[in-house]
């Protein structure tokens, strides 16, 4: 009668309970070793401004927009702001999420603490291709009639966002854009040039000295 050939097995056991937690006890070891090994030793507790929930592009910052928190940072690190009073009313130009650093070179200064918003669509033809929150921009108006008159309504005003009307193509010739302003009666021609004129805009950031007259064809 024939034998059938022997099965050779081997005992594989899952590790004992106390072998898992002293393996999970290394590695958080090692991981503790790694993080103060790229943490310089002249690393310094710092005063910081984190916001203190999302925040839009175009946003005037204030007392609920941003909070103060102590870390632990490089002492290299220079790119942060310490003190919150020193941004308040100044215009955000990127957008952040709950808890981001606030950053110097993420902010800009508004012409004031407080701003009248005001909202107008424009064409897309008639405006710069990009316009970044904070930047400055004049608006003309042009009317019909005999003769032709194109008038300036507002010189150097602060953009606080631009953004194109959303359509099934993911183009379009409309954007709608938000102005801050402190002067109520600028505000208010803003609004009645974009009623009853074709509205243009000009970007002058860059350009301080440029003069744009009003023009009659």
């Amino acid at each position: 009668m024939l034998k059938k050939n022997p099965v050779i097995t081997t005992s594989r056991r899952l590790p004992s309970g106390r072998a898992v937690l002293g393996g999970l006890l290394i590695t958080l070891a090692i991981l503790g070793v790694l993080i103060a090994g790229n943490l310089r030793e002249d690393a310094t507790f710092q005063d910081v401004v984190l916001a203190n929930r999302d925040l839009a592009p175009g946003t005037v910052l204030g007392p609920d927009d941003v909070r103060h928190a102590r870390l632990r940072l490089d002492d290299q690190v220079g790119f942060v702001v310490s003190d919150p009073a020193s941004v308040y009313g100044s215009v955000l130009l990127g957008p952040l999420e709950t808890n981001e650093f606030i950053q110097s070179a993420n902010l800009t200064t508004a012409t004031t603490d407080g701003l009248a918003e005001v909202s107008i669509p424009v064409s897309t033809d008639s405006a710069p291709a990009q316009l970044t929150p904070g930047e400055l921009v004049s608006v003309l108006a042009t009317y019909g009639g005999a003769p032709a008159t194109t008038e300036l309504v507002a010189d150097r005003v602060t953009v606080i966002s631009y953004e194109r009307a959303s359509d099934d193509f993911g183009s379009s010739t409309t954007a709608v854009l938000r102005l801050g302003l402190s002067d109520g009666e600028t505000a208010a021609r803003i609004v009645l040039a974009a009623e009853v004129g074709e509205v243009s805009i000009v970007g002058v950031g860059s350009a301080p000295d440029v003069v744009i007259p009003e023009v009659v064809q």
